[in-house]
């Protein structure tokens, strides 16, 4: 069943009992209690054989029936699938709101090394322009005072 080396001997124990057991567990659903301690390969053969009677029902039936059910099972199969998808979103959003309020009720983080300092504004430029314009003009009416 398993190929050599590949598997140790435990874990193809494990494997081969789980596999009885959802064996046992179709086998109780589908024909009834296993009262005849059947084994594995003797439940399976059973449930083959019940699975073919329902399929030569299933042809004998109008198809306009089974059309029908068909389609009923595939509503309630995808209802089942829309409900499971929302109540995993509601669980994923009150996981989000219960780390938020974790969040906003732990103490805030003190925060190490060192502190932040604002930056100081640049040095003011002095301006020599404004001050040379002012000599030039000082300069210009001293010399229309002197020489006109």
């Amino acid at each position: 069943m398993f190929s050599y080396g590949e598997y140790r001997a435990e874990d193809q124990e494990n494997m081969l009992a789980s596999l009885d057991s959802k064996v046992a567990e179709v086998y109780t659903k589908t024909i009834g209690p296993n009262e005849a301690n059947l084994n594995s390969l003797s439940m399976l053969t059973s449930i083959e054989s019940q699975l073919e009677e329902l399929f030569e029902t299933i042809e004998s039936l109008p198809p306009e029936k089974v059309e029908a059910a068909e389609k009923a099972k595939e509503k309630e199969r995808l209802l089942r699938l829309r409900e499971a998808k929302l109540e995993e979103q509601r669980v994923h959003q009150e996981e989000r709101l219960r780390k938020a309020l974790e969040r906003a009720q732990a103490d805030p983080k003190k925060r190490s090394g060192r502190k932040l300092v604002k930056r100081s504004a640049p040095p003011v430029m002095k301006r020599k322009h404004a001050e040379q314009q002012e000599k030039r003009s000082k300069e210009e009416e001293e010399l229309q005072y002197f020489f006109s």
